[in-house]
């Protein structure tokens, strides 16, 4: 699942202690230069939205993927 975060600056350590909590188990790719974070996790789409807002980072689910720098989106064709 892919979002798009609304703060500016996200915390990556912040926004893996709350999504660990709701999965230990979850990866986690961020580039945060476009605001963009990438979950493979059991939880649910809602349940990661929930959890970011929490720590007071907004996101909302892409409907598209999107290319996240070192994330499964990577297609190698960037220079």
């Amino acid at each position: 699942m892919q979002f798009e975060l609304s703060s500016g600056n996200p915390d990556p350590a912040r926004l893996a202690m709350a999504l660990h909590q709701l999965d230990p188990q979850a990866q986690i790719t961020l580039d945060a230069a476009q605001g963009h974070l990438e979950v493979f996790s059991t939880a649910s789409r809602d349940q990661i939205v929930h959890a970011l807002e929490q720590i007071g980072c907004p996101a909302q689910a892409l409907d598209e993927e999107v290319h996240v720098s070192g994330g499964s989106t990577c297609c190698g064709g960037c220079s």
